[in-house]
C-alpha cells in the first residue's frame, strides 16, 4: 500500500516532535515544513489538523498552530494512565501469550543487557544519544509486546498514545541520564515479568509491572521537578 502525502507528513513531523526538533511551545509552519519535505502545504496542513486533534498541537486563532506544554500535573497523569492499562495487559496476557512472544521478550531483554555491557565501557559509564535511543527502542518493543499479546486494540492505543505524549513532553532524550546501573535494573525487573507471565502468576506480573512503570515515571517526574527548580533560580 502506498503512502499518502498526509502520512508522509505527518509521520516527519511525529518523528521531528519525539526527537524534541519541534519542541513543547514552538510553533508549527505548514509553509516550512512542505517546503523541507518537498510537497505542498495542504497535506502537511491536513497532518498537523491529526495532531491537534489527537491532543498533541493546539490551535491559537490568529497565531498559528503550536506544539502543547503539558504541565508536571499533566504528565503524571498519563504514567497513570499507562500504569494501570499495563499493569491489566500484563495480568490478560497470561492466558494468551504465545510461545513465540515469550521467548521475543526474552530475545529482546537480552538485547538490553547487551546494552549494559556496552554502557560500561562508556566515560563514568553513562549512556550517550545512541544507546539511549536503542534502550528506549527496546524498552518500547518489550512492553508493546506484553500489550499486543493481551488482545485488547483499545488498551494497545491508550497506551501508544501516552507514551508517545510523554516522550514528546517530558524531558528530551539527551536530557535524561540513563547509567549502566539503571539499564541493568531495567533488564532484570524485565526479567522478572516475563517470568511471572511464564508461571501464570498475575499477582506478581501486575505488582512487578507496577513497580517497575513507576520507577520510570519517578525518574522522569524528579527530572522535571529539578528543570522547574532550575527555571525558578534562574527568574531569581
Amino acid at each position: 500500500m502506498s503512502v499518502t502525502l498526509k502520512e508522509s507528513a505527518y509521520h516527519t513531523i511525529r518523528k521531528r516532535l519525539i526527537s524534541g526538533e519541534f519542541a513543547p511551545g514552538s510553533r508549527l509552519s505548514d509553509d516550512s515544513i512542505a517546503r523541507e519535505i518537498g510537497i505542498s502545504r495542504s497535506p502537511v496542513r491536513e497532518a498537523i489538523n491529526q495532531f491537534v486533534s489527537e491532543g498533541l498541537v493546539e490551535y491559537r486563532p490568529r497565531c498559528g498552530t503550536f506544539v502543547k506544554s503539558f504541565s508536571k500535573e499533566e504528565m503524571s497523569e498519563l504514567w497513570d494512565v499507562r500504569i494501570a492499562m499495563e499493569c491489566y495487559a500484563a495480568s490478560e496476557s497470561i492466558d494468551q501469550i504465545s510461545s513465540d512472544e515469550l521467548i521475543q521478550l526474552t530475545e529482546i531483554n537480552q538485547e538490553i543487557l547487551d546494552l549494559v555491557v556496552e554502557c560500561r565501557e562508556l566515560p563514568n559509564q553513562i549512556a550517550d544519544l545512541d544507546l539511549k535511543s536503542r534502550f528506549l527502542e527496546f524498552d518500547s518493543a518489550f512492553h508493546l509486546t506484553i500489550l499486543k499479546s493481551a488482545g485488547n486494540s483499545r488498551i494497545l492505543k491508550t497506551v501508544q498514545d501516552c507514551r508517545l505524549m510523554t516522550s514528546i513532553f517530558g524531558p528530551t532524550h539527551s536530557a535524561l541520564i540513563v547509567t549502566s546501573e539503571m539499564l541493568l535494573k531495567s533488564h532484570q525487573e524485565h526479567g522478572l515479568i516475563i517470568k511471572a507471565i511464564s508461571n501464570s502468576d498475575r499477582n506478581n506480573a501486575r505488582d512487578l509491572t507496577t513497580n517497575h512503570i513507576k520507577g520510570a515515571r519517578d525518574r522522569v517526574l524528579a527530572h522535571m521537578d529539578d528543570e522547574i527548580n532550575s527555571i525558578e533560580n534562574d527568574k531569581n
